[in-house]
């Protein structure tokens, strides 16, 4: 998969972009103007134990 094809299947219309999943689930979507504070909150309130991800299956 080429970057214009990620781009297309995440949505994502501009950069930089932070797209943040946990359990196949979208938990948090930034762009153009990144807050670090709020993407270090959200990583600190996901639970540390998940299931394993196979990242192909995200794609297919």
């Amino acid at each position: 998969m080429t970057e214009p094809d990620l781009a297309g299947y995440f949505e994502v219309l501009t950069v930089p972009a932070i797209l943040i999943f946990h359990n196949g689930r979208e938990v948090l979507r930034q762009a153009r103007f990144l807050q670090m504070k709020d993407i270090e909150h959200i990583l600190q309130q996901l639970p540390k134990e998940s299931a394993d991800v196979d990242y192909n299956d995200l794609f297919n």
